[in-house]
């Protein structure tokens, strides 16, 4: 088996050079556990919580699913949704899963359940919280659609210990004013900083309202702040730049990075579908059904990964940030893939 550096040099080779060169074997190293995917916020960029989700994934079947996703090689695990402190028995899964396996367990939140919950994260082998926030105050309020939504979660997130603190920011037009103070926030918290990009090519996010896409004056002042204040690099800048200048109706064409999030990561939806890091793409198994194993060392799912890296999909934005790295700057991506 290869070590997981030459591992993820072999993808960003493939990216760049020849998908000859990446390996032969999917391998993935991170996985995102959906355990449900209903939400008690209301986000106007987002279509989540408008729907109601059937949970599939019982107790059980949650612990042997982490532990199955470690022995395959997955050392670090995200916990999304919808919201997945909803999950009453989350930290009994972590209690009886083989959870000192990963090397990192990241539960990312809006915040809202933060302080019902402070103790139990707290005593748990979580090892990094990341809050959804997208603006100071009522303005963030009025993009998550609760009230009170920012001083619940920054409440409750300075009631956790020991564990390594995240604010997760979607650049929207009302929020490019608020991004200074946000980022000077968590900074001051010693917290660290994230952004993600307005998108409504897939699923969750083709019917929320896009009021909040940033006009040409709003954009100027996200990039701006992504320079001076995030420290980005141009290449990132300028895909920033061309994705919202292009708008909501935008395609996704031959300019977009080779996709590598098929071979670093693993998807489980709610239902127990399994998908090859892309919420946009079909399932390729279903853990109530298949072994993990054997779906990851399929044909099937490494011509779905090598068929990422050539864009042979809609397109989307998640995580881009990862795929141009490994276009721009060789070998970079691994030693942050799993921020």
């Amino acid at each position: 088996m290869l070590s997981q550096s030459v591992y993820l040099s072999r993808v960003v080779a493939g990216a760049n050079f020849s998908e000859k060169i990446a390996p032969g074997r999917v391998a993935p190293i991170a996985a995102h556990l959906l355990l449900t995917e209903n939400c008690q916020a209301k986000c106007i960029t987002c279509d989540y919580w408008k729907s109601t989700w059937a949970n599939a994934i019982s107790t059980d079947i949650a612990v042997e699913t982490i532990n199955r996703l470690a022995q395959v090689g997955v050392r670090y695990l995200r916990f999304t949704g919808g919201e997945p402190l909803l999950r009453r028995d989350l930290f009994q899964i972590l209690e009886d899963a083989h959870s000192h396996k990963l090397k990192r367990i990241r539960l990312q939140t809006n915040g809202l359940l933060l302080k019902k919950r402070a103790e139990n994260i707290n005593a748990s082998p979580i090892t990094h919280v990341t809050i959804s926030l997208d603006a100071m105050g009522e303005e963030n309020d009025r993009l998550r659609g609760v009230s009170g939504y920012y001083g619940t979660a920054i409440e409750g997130a300075s009631k956790l210990e020991g564990k390594c603190i995240s604010i997760a920011c979607t650049l929207t037009g009302p929020g490019a004013g608020h991004l200074v103070s946000l980022i000077d926030e968590s900074k001051r918290r010693g917290w660290s900083f994230s952004y993600n990009l307005l998108n409504n090519s897939i699923f969750k996010f083709s019917n929320a309202n896009l009021d909040c896409w940033p006009n040409d004056h709003e954009l100027q002042e996200i990039l701006q702040v992504l320079n001076r204040h995030l420290d980005r690099p141009k290449y990132e800048l300028d895909y920033v730049r061309r994705h919202y200048q292009e708008g909501p109706s935008r395609r996704f064409d031959d300019g977009e990075p080779p996709c590598v999030l098929g071979y670093i990561y693993i998807y489980v939806t709610s239902n127990g579908d399994i998908l090859t890091g892309c919420y946009s793409l079909s399932r390729l198994g279903n853990i109530l059904e298949d072994d993990i194993r054997e779906i990851v060392r399929s044909q099937a799912y490494r011509e779905r990964c090598r068929s990422m890296m050539r864009r042979e999909c809609d397109g989307c934005t998640c995580s881009i940030s990862y795929s141009l790295d490994s276009q721009n700057t060789f070998g970079w991506l691994a030693h942050r893939i799993v921020t």
